[in-house]
């Protein structure tokens, strides 16, 4: 029986579409799953923070008032020592003159009187300044027991974003790996016929400049990076890269390309590319590219 290797390989590549097709969609499903619970988490995250500092604000207000309510208290004792010496020095006078004249005694008494109110309201409020000071250090323990629960929320999101981000690490190596298979057919409508293509790293100086896609062919040198979505600044970081590439192959035309594979933050990055004379491709489902 003749095997028909053709048919053999076909089976084979369609099998390994399917297989990876099928990865893709399940990651896709997973990191979709991931970035509902993380925005969850974040609302929470974003209440807790907005209770916190609702709660702060009011700590601040009330530690505010208890130093006002100090500062004028410790006036007031400043105040009303002061008038204690002065009536003690009164009385000193009213003694001297006590002997001679009656209305004296009656004044010195009505001022004994007042000097005992006097000290009566200076302990009161000396009660109230050790009152003040209990509250002031409650609530110094309540903002250390926030400020403990916020550092566990921020060390929460930071565990959140690590894992997000390796998810998003893995979907961008399968892109590349899935673009670059696929890339010799987009390359073939433009006259040129490759078996596959690869990704590079080019020296430039003390820099290493990585293209995702990397493809010299006659007097020609294809760069390509592969984005899952296109943004501005992607664009002007790989036309720095380009401009320096051209530096290292000046007999040859640089035709930078870049690639995206879900979407394009609006319309500028796309306008920006065409601007520095870059290739758009939109990588479809199916294997085919569609230039913007």
């Amino acid at each position: 029986m003749v095997v028909d290797e053709k048919r053999v390989r076909e089976i084979v590549r369609e099998e390994l579409e399917t297989f990876l097709v099928k990865s893709l969609a399940e990651s896709l499903k997973e990191l979709h799953s991931i970035s509902q619970d993380f925005r969850e988490q974040q609302k929470d995250y974003d209440k807790k923070f907005e209770e916190i500092g609702k709660e702060l604000a009011g700590l601040r207000e009330i530690t505010g008032n208890l130093v006002k309510s100090s500062e004028e208290n410790t006036k007031a004792i400043a105040e009303l020592r002061k008038m204690t010496e002065e009536n003690t020095k009164a009385i000193i006078e009213l003694r001297k003159q006590t002997e001679e004249n009656t209305e004296l005694r009656k004044m010195t008494e009505e001022n004994t009187k007042a000097i005992i109110e006097l000290r009566k309201q200076t302990e009161e409020n000396t009660k109230a300044i050790a009152e003040l000071r209990k509250m002031t250090e409650e609530n110094t323990k309540a903002i250390i027991r926030l400020t403990k629960i916020v550092d566990k929320l921020v060390k929460s999101v930071s565990a959140l974003n690590e894992r997000v981000s390796g998810l998003e690490n893995t979907f961008g190596l399968m892109t590349e790996e899935i673009i670059r298979r696929d890339f010799p057919a987009w390359l073939k409508n433009q006259g040129i016929d490759v078996s596959k293509v690869s990704g590079k790293t080019i020296k430039f100086g003390k820099k290493n400049l990585e293209f995702d896609v990397f493809l010299e062919y006659n007097n020609k040198v294809y760069l390509g990076e592969v984005k899952a979505t296109l943004r501005e600044r992607d664009v002007k970081r790989f036309y720095a890269k380009v401009e320096m590439v051209k530096k290292v192959f000046r007999d040859k035309e640089i035709i930078p390309i870049i690639i995206f594979r879900l979407r394009a933050k609006g319309e500028i990055p796309i306008r920006l590319a065409k601007n520095y004379g870059i290739k758009v491709l939109k990588y479809l489902k199916g294997g085919e590219f569609d230039e913007r």
